[in-house]
């Protein structure tokens, strides 16, 4: 009796110590099993783009490292930018990663995991000829920025701040997009454009000998998240433990050098 006893507290105490460990590992709630399906719209180099028709840049290698740690295999489903919320609500995705800004009005329908920062630096032609390292030097010069963004709303408040200082006027050039506005400082129609950092960083790759930046990062403080549904904790848990994995791995600062990003962009 005493043996059967034993045999029996035995064998309850193993199921007791053995249900959490089956609980925590519980599969995840993916749209493929095994499978990381993630959406991303292929416009936004250096995050994501198209070479030989294959989607290449910053994303891409990050969730492949993320998949990795997860042990799962990454999915990408490409499509534009406006259908990837849609399609992270509609359950067709597990998760958006496309160099998206964490901001207030996504926040209230998708949960985001941050896991870069950028800013805006100033963009010239290779050698700097205007000799431009801060925003404070812009009075004198030709800026060039695209039309109804923020950027020309700057550099109508740069301007301002020239006249009311009685500095030289700041010229502003108002152009279709960013690509033109570099264009017209390749060509010396230009002297310097403010970008993003990541626009700035895809510009120099696609033209080395034309471009480099000038200065330190300024309003360096939009966080780029990997979105999630809110309903989905444990997925949103485990991406951000996978996350902060591939961190501690160096992986993140490596792609922040391949991609050509500030070294701040880092969390």
């Amino acid at each position: 009796m005493l043996l059967r006893a034993f045999a029996l507290i035995t064998a309850l105490t193993s199921v007791a110590l053995f249900m959490p460990a089956a609980r925590a590992q519980a599969p995840l709630p993916l749209v493929d099993a095994g499978k990381l399906t993630w959406g991303a719209s292929v416009t936004f180099p250096p995050f994501e783009s198209l070479s030989d028709a294959k989607p290449v840049g910053f994303d891409v290698d990050m969730v492949a490292a993320l998949a990795a740690k997860m042990k799962l295999e990454p999915s990408m489903t490409t499509m534009e930018f406006k259908g990837l919320i849609p399609a992270l609500l509609g359950g067709r995705i597990d998760a958006i990663v496309s160099g998206m800004y964490i901001n207030p009005e996504r926040s209230q329908v998708v949960d985001f995991i941050p896991y870069l920062r950028i800013g805006n630096q100033l963009l010239v032609a290779k050698g700097n000829p205007a000799h431009i390292t801060t925003v404070d030097e812009l009075c004198g010069h030709r800026i060039v920025v695209p039309v109804g963004t923020v950027y020309e709303k700057e550099a109508q408040a740069h301007a301002a701040d020239c006249q009311t200082s009685g500095k030289p006027a700041l010229t502003i050039i108002t152009l279709t997009s960013t690509a033109v506005g570099a264009l017209a400082i390749k060509e010396g129609r230009a002297d310097v454009l403010i970008a993003s950092t990541p626009t700035d960083a895809a510009l120099i790759k696609e033209s080395p000998d034309a471009f480099e930046t000038a200065g330190p990062t300024f309003e360096n403080s939009t966080l780029l998240g990997i979105g999630v549904g809110k309903d989905k904790t444990a997925l949103k848990e485990a991406i951000d433990t996978a996350l902060k994995a591939i961190a501690v791995d160096g992986v993140i600062i490596d792609l922040i050098k391949k991609y050509g990003l500030p070294s701040d962009s880092a969390l």
